[in-house]
């Protein structure tokens, strides 16, 4: 019989609110993200996100008496089409009997990190997808001739690109106040940090609760440069020899508020375990029980025009130190 975890004893709903907490500890393109639920009885998969256009300013002067002739709202609509995905895994009766410590709780552990990076990937692979793309230092045209590496002057480019936009910026922090989110591969860090004009993140966030001052730092968030908080995340785009002379090509996106949007079935992840007993007739002798998670959801771009991707490489791409 399939249980949801909180429907069974107490041990196991401490097991599933860990598994959750290590979802929410993770994730970084959802954080980011406008989410909306999908309520039960929707009657279909495909989600519309809907938003008006900017109007033109009312710059000519009323007449007495006169009204004027009026502006149309103009909607943009983006659709997208919801997904499911999931996994579990087994746990045999006799590895549960000779194990020193909870399997269940180690398996949440597991499949905790595997849903994080499963979410948070599918709705990078969207973002990645947007039409205003820098190729390195903006002197080169495509990605195969890319050899440049991230830079102030991309970054403050890229927030150029942003404000001329009027892109909303995410809130104010301490010091540094509103601010665009900038997301690249630890690689890329590391050629950013070696400017030393470069805010840390530790300068103006505290990691103290009861710190009134203490910001709201996105997953991974290192920093601040130039208008952007800086994230550092294996959880962005890489291009495995795709440069120039077959250099790895990685994705640094910066975006501001409204970018890009989440759907998902209300209650969004589920935790489930199987664990056997009378009606389950599929193991008679209860020698297994599984611990799995499910989530159904989609992810789409709202505005072009609030994403800007950089396509760079970096001094160090191999996995040694």
């Amino acid at each position: 019989m399939s249980t949801i975890f909180s429907a069974i004893d107490v041990g196991q709903k401490i097991v599933t609110k860990e598994l959750i907490d290590i979802l929410k500890m993770k994730l970084l393109w959802y954080k980011t993200a406008k989410v909306s639920p999908v309520t039960k009885g929707s009657n279909s998969k495909t989600v519309i996100f809907r938003g008006f256009n900017r109007l033109a300013l009312a710059l000519t002067p009323l007449n007495e008496g006169v009204s004027p002739s009026g502006s149309n709202m103009t909607m943009n609509s983006v659709t997208a089409v919801l997904s499911q995905y999931g996994d579990f895994t087994y746990i045999t009766d006799v590895a549960e009997f000779l194990y020193d410590r909870s399997l269940i709780k180690d398996a949440s552990d597991v499949l905790g990190i595997q849903s994080s990076e499963t979410i948070d990937t599918t709705i990078m692979n969207v973002v990645a997808a947007g039409t205003n793309v820098i190729y390195g230092d903006g002197t080169v045209t495509t990605r195969a001739t890319v050899s440049q590496k991230l830079t102030t002057t991309l970054v403050t480019r890229d927030v150029r690109f942003l404000e001329r936009n009027n892109v909303e910026k995410f809130e104010p922090m301490p010091i540094i106040g509103s601010a665009y989110a900038l997301v690249t591969h630890p690689d890329c860090i590391y050629d950013l940090r070696l400017d030393t004009n470069f805010i840390s993140a530790v300068n103006y966030s505290s990691p103290t609760p009861s710190n009134d001052k203490r910001g709201d730092l996105f997953t991974g968030e290192l920093g601040y440069w130039m208008g952007a908080r800086i994230i550092s995340t294996t959880m962005s785009p890489v291009y495995v020899g795709a440069g120039s002379a077959g250099v790895n090509v990685y994705g640094a996106l910066c975006y501001g508020k409204g970018a890009y949007a989440v759907s998902e079935f209300s209650g969004g992840l589920k935790t489930y375990i199987h664990t056997g007993g009378v009606q389950d007739t599929s193991d008679p002798l209860e020698q297994r029980s599984t611990v799995g998670w499910k989530w159904e959801g989609a992810s789409a771009i709202l505005d072009n025009n609030r994403i800007v991707r950089n396509e760079i490489t970096a001094t160090l791409t191999g996995t040694t130190a």
